[in-house]
Formats: C-alpha cells, sequence, structure tokens
C-alpha cells in the first residue's frame, strides 16, 4: 500500500479538478441554454430584436420596380419562385429608408446556377437537373480547365432560362 500513494493522490486531485470543473460550469452556462434545444434560448429574442435586412421579391416589386418589363419577365418566368434575394444581395443593401443608397449586386455565376441545377441523385426527378459538362458539350461551348463565370448567360436569361 504504500507505493500506491501517488495514484491516490492523481485520484483526489482529479476528482478536485472534476468538482471544479462542474461547478465553474453551473455558472458560465446561461440558464436558458438548453430549454428549446442545443443553444441559449434567450438569444431568440435577441436575433428578432435586429433590423430584417431581407424584403422578398414583393419588397423589389412594391418598391421600384413594378413598372419595368424585367419584373413581369420575371413575374411569370420559370424562377419566379425564387426570391429576387438567392441570386441579389439583400434589399437593404440597395434600399434603405425608401432611398436607393447603391446599384444592386447581380451574381451572374456559374456557380450560383449550379448551386440548384447541378444534378444530384437526391432532388427530384421532376426538378430540371444539369450535368454541366455534357449541357456544355451539346451546345458546342469549347471546355476549359475553368467553366467561365457567365456562361450560362449566352444562353439563357437569367429570369425566364429556357434556351433562347
Amino acid at each position: 500500500m504504500e507505493h500506491t500513494k501517488h495514484i491516490w493522490r492523481a485520484f483526489l486531485i482529479l476528482g478536485a479538478l472534476g468538482i471544479a470543473l462542474m461547478c465553474g460550469r453551473h455558472f458560465a452556462v446561461p440558464d436558458s441554454f438548453g430549454k428549446a434545444g442545443h443553444y441559449r434560448y434567450d438569444s431568440l429574442k435577441e436575433m428578432m430584436s435586429r433590423p430584417v435586412v431581407h424584403g422578398g421579391s414583393k419588397s423589389c416589386k412594391e418598391g421600384c420596380h413594378d413598372h419595368e418589363e424585367r419584373f413581369a419577365q420575371y413575374a411569370k418566368g420559370k424562377h419566379q419562385t425564387v426570391s429576387c434575394e438567392v441570386c441579389h444581395d439583400p434589399v437593404t443593401y440597395h434600399v434603405k429608408d425608401g432611398e436607393k443608397i447603391a446599384d444592386m449586386n447581380k451574381r451572374a455565376t456559374f456557380d450560383l446556377c449550379a448551386y440548384c441545377h447541378r444534378k444530384i441523385e437526391g432532388r427530384p426527378k421532376t426538378f430540371p437537373q444539369i450535368v454541366f459538362l455534357d449541357h456544355l458539350r451539346e451546345q458546342d461551348v469549347p471546355i476549359t480547365d475553368e467553366i467561365p463565370a457567365g456562361i450560362c448567360f449566352k444562353c439563357h436569361d437569367v429570369h425566364d432560362p429556357a434556351i433562347e
């Protein structure tokens, strides 16, 4: 028993450390943590008090673009169910207090189209899916190491993407 004193001391130190960590955790973790999931429940009120930055397509139509033919084309096109802010920035980057503060960003890139239309086995068969390299070869587009940013828009209109 004489030679096991160092083992008992190690267990005692580890036990005291464990108790100290448990007590420290009690004071460090907020009361609302875990109330409705693995997050601090009180943070929901904080998030809801932040200003809304997305206005949706309705805010674009009611704002400036209700008389433009582009919005009318979008409204009857195949992308009518996709919010403007998916391809453009949130409306608050463009308009503040009813005044235009900046030009609207347009993310006209191959990656944006591929985000929704790349062929993935888990997507519904009725959803338009494309194997992009095959599609570009069918259209006689020369293929390089990198697909050019605006390649999709040489044949497709952004708001109504049927092949022109």
